[in-house]
């Protein structure tokens, strides 16, 4: 089996970066490691979108905050209900659309919406002390996600081609040339 020299190199350096990472949250006690590999999950599957980097930053911030809004809604007595609860999710999801789709085109609705189901699902299984140490940490994994992650494997990938560059380069140059 031919294994292509991009894979080898791209497999590398997210490896490389995801111990980088790991070491790094162990050090500052990060304990939501999965918020950092769901956002940059989300940042990769999105096609690696630098130009609206401060978009999608943005965008998981008011997720974390809307998760934070739906989880303190649910603990009023007649919302927690199955329908009243539904209504609630189905309300919010429109509120995010609404605005995305009018006053805050800025937005994006996905990075939106992944931050709000990552917000939920870890407070939902862990009881939180410290409700500002808990939102810094987990905008902070977030962040270490797309930055250590994703930016220092791109950097990866971009130096390797660099420094060993190929007898074919038009084959294993699949990323888009961008501006830096």
């Amino acid at each position: 089996m031919n294994i292509p020299r991009k894979v080898w190199v791209d497999a590398i350096g997210v490896g490389l970066f995801t111990l980088v990472y790991s070491l790094i949250m162990s050090g500052f006690s990060l304990w939501m490691g999965s918020a950092a590999f769901i956002a940059v999950s989300y940042f990769f599957g999105a096609g690696f979108p630098k130009d609206k980097l401060w978009n999608i930053l943005l965008s998981f911030a008011l997720g974390i905050i809307w998760g934070l809004a739906a989880f303190r809604l649910l603990h009023v007595s007649w919302i927690a209900s199955p329908w009243a609860s539904a209504i609630m999710f189905g309300l919010m999801t429109f509120v995010v659309l609404f605005l995305q789709s009018t006053v805050m085109k800025f937005t994006v609705v996905p990075a939106w919406l992944i931050a709000w189901g990552t917000t939920m699902l870890i407070i939902s299984n862990v009881t939180i002390h410290n409700w500002s140490l808990f939102v810094f940490q987990l905008y902070a994994s977030m962040l270490l996600g797309i930055f250590v992650i994703g930016y220092a494997s791109d950097y990866f990938y971009k130096l390797s081609f660099k420094l060993f560059p190929t007898k074919d380069a038009d084959k294993t140059a699949d990323r888009p040339a961008e501006d830096d």
